[in-house]
């Protein structure tokens, strides 16, 4: 090839990236367009977000729960929520129906996904899931939302109950299957902010290295939440992400050895990392539910998606195993291919502590192994970019960080070589 059409290429190349990445690379979304989106979402679900509150939310929801109780209280306390010693004590009926089995799931758990990895050190992040089915009669029913997730996010020092204060970022999915979009976005401030206010945006580092201020900056509903849950660009329905056990525990071993350390426990209901113990099961079971349900929303959206993929092949490993799988026991092939091998297992250890943060969700997975190779030439340009890359704002991968060089090179090398 002669050199002039080289250049060419190159020039054709940087072009295309710099018009894919102009921004950031997880869309930000705007401040506009959030207020938009939830005059939207007021009209089609006859839901008033001006003043809305969490707690409003859970009264639209058909849960009489004060919304600090819901924050504060055990999973197990919530998932039994007629008991009254020291629980939820609710009637037996609710608008007019019964509470049923799983109508409420909780878990509580490590979550490296929220944490600034740019900082010098890292404190840990924490997240509770809290899923409600709504009640049959409630408004919320009524308007075609089966169930809504509740994501309360903590950050804490190792010596802390990281679930010991408030969240100051709660955000909510509204599961609507007969809606368009299936999946829906709220968010809303701490309830020590005006009582847990309706927020229009997560103000989150995944652009990290892109944005001064500590690495963080506002991603705004719907755009910064669609962007991560299968939809970048708002051009399909959303889907609802599995939670990845396995991932929590490698991250141990890395940025968040502290973590280990302390002996905290990643399932924090289960009080011990053992996973060989009656308490641990049952915390693992709850994820298993969650998982299942992730998967099923997922196979209505998008069958042959990756996301379904995913949540699959952790299902089928953890069918009836609680421990932690390794990377290459988690990869799987979307084309019929080969997956990955035990001879890869440094580079996937790569690909998972770098870039499983966007992309277990965000366009493909590193667990997809032919996604690897089909992208890996333009994922080691922008690893390892040049000077003229670098002036591309959001070509610089991954998003979050400044990879120490030789990490850099050593992904670079595997990226390089894989076929």
């Amino acid at each position: 090839m002669s050199g002039t059409r080289t250049d060419v290429l190159i020039a054709m190349v940087l072009v295309g990236a710099a018009a894919h990445a102009a921004g950031p690379a997880v869309t930000t979304g705007t401040p506009e367009g959030a207020r938009s989106y939830y005059r939207a979402l007021s009209k089609e679900f006859r839901l008033n977000t001006d003043g809305l509150t969490l707690q409003g939310l859970l009264d639209y929801l058909g849960y009489p729960i004060p919304a600090e109780r819901l924050e504060a209280l055990p999973s197990d306390v919530l998932m039994h929520p007629l008991e009254c010693d020291g629980g939820l004590c609710l009637p037996p009926t609710l608008m007019g129906a019964r509470l049923r089995e799983g109508d409420i799931l909780a878990s509580r758990f490590f979550a490296p996904k929220i944490v600034n990895v740019s900082a010098a050190t890292p404190a840990p992040g924490w997240r509770k899931l809290v899923r409600l089915r709504t009640h049959p009669d409630s408004p919320a029913a009524r308007a075609g939302i089966q169930a809504a997730i509740i994501l309360f996010n903590f950050i804490a020092p190792v010596d802390r109950d990281p679930f010991a204060g408030h969240s100051p970022n709660t955000q909510v999915m509204l599961i609507a299957p007969t809606h368009p979009k299936y999946v829906y976005w709220l968010d809303f401030h701490g309830l020590d902010v005006d009582g847990g206010s309706l927020s229009l945006a997560l103000n989150q580092s995944f652009d990290a290295v892109s944005f001064p201020d500590g690495g963080t900056v506002d991603y705004f509903v719907p755009d910064g939440c669609n962007a991560c849950h299968g939809s970048p660009g708002n051009r399909t329905p959303p889907m609802v992400n599995y939670l990845d056990t396995d991932h929590w525990f490698d991250r141990l071993t890395d940025d968040f050895a502290a973590v280990a350390d302390a002996g905290l426990p990643l399932l924090f209901d289960a009080q011990t990392n053992d996973t060989g113990t009656v308490a641990y099961a049952r915390a693992f079971d709850v994820i298993r539910q969650i998982n299942e349900e992730a998967l099923a929303q997922n196979q209505v959206v998008h069958l042959d998606s990756f996301e379904a993929r995913a949540a699959q092949k952790w299902l089928s490993i953890h069918e009836r195993d609680d421990a932690h799988q390794p990377p290459v026991a988690r990869g799987f092939s979307s084309d019929g291919g080969p997956s990955w091998s035990g001879a890869e297992a440094s580079g996937l250890a790569l690909l998972n502590r770098y870039c499983f943060r966007c992309h277990g969700s965000v366009q493909f997975s590193v667990f997809d192994r032919p996604s690897v190779v089909v992208r890996a030439g333009d994922m080691r340009q922008r690893v390892t970019p040049g000077k003229v890359q670098l002036r591309i704002s959001g070509f610089r991968m991954p998003p979050d960080r400044v990879l120490p060089a030789n990490e850099a090179a050593a992904l670079d090398q595997f990226l390089k070589n894989v076929k």
